[in-house]
């Protein structure tokens, strides 16, 4: 699988486009691009569905013009259902009418696709975080960055989730996978277990 990332918007929010031989999906829609139009179209990719790490402002606000745009059904958690257009837990307080139309809810641990992607709950930047795992690739949405972790003082955010999340959780996978975040660089998940401050 090829892996492209796109920062997009204010909050430099990274967007996945994960495809191979011409098929793919992407993690995340912060906001319409010009450059990932342009790259679907270039290689002819053709998208078969959108996953979302969280249903946060910055991760959907262009959910609706993708799924639109491809036509494709977009899965998220279980959890997402009743918070994903709530401006009080979406934080989209300046946008009017966010729509986050999402097709299929996520249980803990469900394997879906015929990429056989693994969903992990993991909250504690919000109620719904989501983690992916595909193959030796995790998508940890705001979960786990670089040496740092997503903010926990949002509405359902909590620090002692999130640390739980990532040691007991995403801690069990293999130390070798690499971890894509919501924002920021890529990292290793063995070199975010032992050096990542907030773990320790």
């Amino acid at each position: 699988m090829i892996i492209n990332r796109f920062t997009l918007g204010p909050v430099m929010t990274n967007s996945y486009l994960v495809h191979e031989n011409g098929k793919g999906f992407i993690v995340d829609c912060p906001y319409p691009s010009s450059a990932l139009d342009k790259f679907i179209e270039d290689n002819k990719i053709k998208i078969e569905f959108i996953i979302l790490t969280h249903t946060h402002f910055d991760h959907v606000t262009g959910l609706k013009y993708y799924k639109d745009k491809f036509n494709v059904d977009v899965y998220a958690s279980e959890d997402s259902k009743e918070v994903a257009e709530n401006p009080n837990f979406n934080l989209a307080y300046h946008i009017s009418n966010l729509e986050v139309p999402i097709d299929h809810y996520l249980k803990d641990g469900e394997v879906f696709s015929k990429y056989n992607i693994k969903a992990i709950k993991t909250p504690g930047h919000t109620i719904d975080s989501m983690s992916y795992i595909l193959g030796d690739v995790i998508f940890t949405g705001d979960t786990l960055f670089r040496l740092s972790v997503g903010r926990t003082d949002f509405p359902g955010g909590s620090f002692d989730e999130i640390k739980d999340s990532i040691i007991n959780k995403l801690g069990k996978l293999d130390r070798n996978s690499k971890i894509y975040p919501g924002h920021n660089e890529e990292s290793i998940l063995g070199f975010e277990l032992d050096n990542n401050p907030f773990l320790h």
